[in-house]
């Protein structure tokens, strides 16, 4: 029979036999030497349990006496008379609380190091949540101050363009302010004024000469006195072919209205041929002259456009009338007043 603790054979005498289990140790696997064996009664070795039976027997008496307590196994005390009742062989340690096996320190250390790995890991996701933690509040706060900067960067930068828009806005209402009273100064320096186009130019020619002569084709009279001034002006365009302009400047806006209307009632009874250049004595080809309102720049160009936007889209009349522009569709519909171009361009 083989020895429970290191499985090899029992051969000699020295081994101890559990009286329960019936199985067999050496002394040697019981950390017994040969002296203490020696020292041992046939009643003893008769009644010896081995360490596993004692701790069965152990948890099944729970509440025996103190000596099935101790995990080693005791002898019991031999009697005064014993050969072998010195002290020193009392109680003698026969063997160690459990069997040591391989799979027994196995599961022992899967024990230990599964606890120890739970509470490494329990610490690592502990650190590693406090870490990223940190890290995603660096970044976020980062991340914050970037956009802080980015738009209050970008807030200056609307406020400053803000400011300077409305500087502009400010200088072009400025301007438009300045613009409207300009237009009115010069409709008002122009109102005495009537201005003589396509007239056709000649060397050593009297400009006062063919204005009389225009006074005396359209019926009208006009003294010398009503007359403050009579010159050609320079061209708008210097590229164009047409002749410069004759202004005559009157006394009063009376007169100007005088000659204008006696010039309106003459086209109309000549209408298709109005008033042309051999009315006025002018020699050469004959060509068609025209008789308005002495406008400024802004409004030849204006009237120029309404001249083309009437004839595109087939209005019938357009006029001059105290500076104003006026479009008709035709005689039942009502009178337009031009005042931009701009508001030209939404008329169709």
């Amino acid at each position: 029979m083989n020895c429970t603790a290191c499985k090899k054979l029992v051969s000699s005498k020295e081994y101890l036999k559990c009286r329960l289990c019936t199985s067999k140790f050496h002394i040697q696997c019981l950390n017994i030497d040969n002296k203490q064996f020696a020292a041992l009664n046939k009643e003893y070795k008769s009644t010896w349990m081995c360490p596993l039976c004692i701790n069965v027997k152990r948890r099944v008496r729970s509440n025996d006496s103190d000596e099935l307590m101790n995990m080693s196994c005791d002898i019991p005390e031999p009697a005064a008379n014993s050969p072998s009742s010195d002290s020193a062989s009392s109680r003698i340690l026969l063997t160690p609380k459990y069997e040591v096996t391989m799979e027994k320190i196995s599961t022992l250390l899967d024990e230990k190091l599964s606890a120890s790995l739970t509470m490494f890991m329990e610490s690592f996701r502990k650190a590693i949540r406090e870490d990223v933690k940190e890290m995603v509040k660096s970044e976020i706060g980062s991340a914050i101050c970037n956009i802080k900067d980015e738009f209050s960067a970008t807030t200056d930068f609307i406020c400053a363009e803000q400011k300077t828009l409305q500087e502009r806005i400010d200088n072009a209402s400025e301007m438009n302010r300045l613009n409207n009273r300009l237009a009115g100064m010069e409709k008002i320096t122009r109102g005495c004024n009537i201005e003589l186009q396509a007239v056709p130019e000649r060397k050593n020619e009297n400009v006062l000469t063919l204005f009389r002569k225009l006074c005396d084709v359209v019926n009208v009279a006009v003294d010398d006195g009503q007359i403050s001034a009579c010159r050609r002006v320079a061209k708008q365009n210097t590229a164009s072919n047409r002749p410069r302009n004759i202004v005559v400047t009157f006394s009063s806006p009376r007169i100007r209205d005088m000659v204008l209307s006696a010039t309106h009632r003459y086209n109309k009874a000549h209408p298709g041929r109005g008033l042309v250049s051999s009315d006025l004595d002018i020699p050469g080809e004959t060509c068609r002259f025209y008789v308005s309102e002495h406008l400024s720049p802004e409004q030849k160009s204006l009237h120029a456009a309404a001249r083309k936007a009437a004839k595109d889209h087939s209005f019938k009349y357009v006029w001059i009338k105290n500076g104003q522009i006026y479009m008709r569709k035709d005689e039942s519909s009502g009178a337009i007043l031009v005042k931009t171009m701009e508001y030209l361009n939404k008329l169709y």
